[in-house]
């Protein structure tokens, strides 16, 4: 089980906009200001996490960006794909964040979506300002 959110870039258009005025890719723009989220989400999920074994804090990493077409995204987290996260260390993570019969949930995933988002988002328009729409 995985928990994802999605973070909507609506209403930035007079950004992109000023962007492509200013010559900058805005496909590189978009790129670099999901990262800088990412960063936000990230630092979030490792000082939230059980710091048991420390292992799963370093395996909370970032996957991208990617694209696809015009949309640009990345994932953030424990990434349940061979080269970033053994197959031991997803399941823990999902345990942690969810808990088992017999382990109580120490959730680090949802929290940050929840207390981070804001500042995630602020980041990212911050990252697109700083590209050419000043």
């Amino acid at each position: 089980m995985a928990t994802q959110t999605y973070f909507s870039l609506k209403g930035l258009e007079e950004y992109l906009e000023k962007i492509s005025e200013a010559g900058q890719d805005i496909d590189e723009a978009a790129a670099i200001a999901i990262l800088e989220g990412c960063e936000v989400m990230k630092e979030g999920m490792q000082r939230r996490v059980a710091k048991d074994t420390h292992n799963l804090e370093q395996h909370i990493q970032i996957d991208g960006p990617h694209q696809e077409g015009n949309y640009i995204f990345a994932e953030v987290g424990v990434i349940h794909k061979k080269e970033f996260t053994d197959s031991e260390t997803a399941r823990y993570g999902n345990a942690q964040e969810y808990g088992t019969s017999s382990m109580s949930a120490q959730p680090y995933i949802r929290p940050t979506i929840k207390g981070d988002k804001t500042k995630a988002l602020r980041e990212m328009k911050k990252s697109l300002e700083e590209a050419g729409a000043l």
